[in-house]
């Protein structure tokens, strides 16, 4: 027997347990973040049952932009066993199907591969890329900027365009969980990072910006054209799909789902 639907909440630590076998996770480690309460939705965790087994898994993520809302898929897993069955292609076919019926029919999802997305709809859509900043010599810090202060401009950055991420409420809770530090910087602000710059609003462009030597980008190949983050060589780190999607979505990958 075949069954597909949203996992009940006695099955979650199965849920947990296939997901880090697959992506070879410590259980102990991820448990915690797994069950955090801004990130735990039962109703968006799905999986594939055959015979009674959880053989296939995904989650979704609710996400909005300008031009409305859409679902971020992830975390999509098949047991070892089952790999090669097809359960992942159809659970992605009931989830894309019910998201439609739930007003979310755009869809998007980061992968290394094409293979499986495109059979049910998906295609490439922008390039993750990481690469070193070119910098100035000597970056100064001034201090943490007041959150407040960091959504006001990453307000007035989203609405310059429909095809960037909106920040609801639960996802500033999601943004808020690494407890980033943001400092003013050209006009704007960053988060701040060891040797990496996922996220910068920048309202002065530079030729150079003022980080350490090393420091290097890690974002979609849009959003650094459009910002005019000083990056040259770049090498690919995932591919953005997307299914119904208008436009081409821009988020940092602090929103990363």
């Amino acid at each position: 027997m075949i069954e597909i639907r949203r996992i009940a909440i006695g099955e979650a630590e199965q849920f947990l347990e296939l997901l880090c076998g697959v992506f070879h996770l410590d259980v102990s480690r991820a448990r915690p973040v797994f069950y955090d309460a801004v990130l735990f939705e039962l109703d968006r965790k799905w999986a594939f049952f055959e015979g009674g087994v959880m053989t296939s898994i995904l989650t979704t993520t609710g996400l909005t932009f300008g031009w409305g809302r859409c679902i971020g898929v992830a975390g999509v897993a098949t047991s070892p066993v089952f790999q090669g069955k097809g359960h992942a292609q159809r659970l992605l076919e009931v989830v894309l199907e019910q998201a439609k019926i739930d007003g979310e029919a755009p869809a998007m999802l980061f992968a290394h591969q094409q293979t499986l997305y495109r059979r049910v709809g998906f295609t490439l859509n922008d390039e993750v890329v990481r690469g070193p900043i070119q910098s100035t010599k000597s970056p100064t810090s001034v201090g943490a900027l007041p959150t407040e202060v960091i959504k006001d401009a990453y307000q007035k950055w989203s609405q310059e365009s429909p095809d960037r991420l909106v920040r609801t409420a639960d996802r500033w809770r999601y943004w808020g969980l690494a407890c980033r530090l943001c400092e003013p910087f050209l006009g704007g602000y960053a988060c701040i990072e060891p040797s990496l710059v996922r996220e910068a609003v920048a309202m002065e462009q530079a030729d150079k910006w003022p980080v350490p030597h090393g420091t290097e980008w890690y974002g979609l190949r849009k959003v650094a054209q459009e910002c005019s983050v000083p990056v040259k060589k770049t090498r690919i780190e995932l591919l953005l799909m997307t299914r119904g999607v208008p436009g081409q979505p821009q988020m940092f990958m602090t929103d990363q789902f």
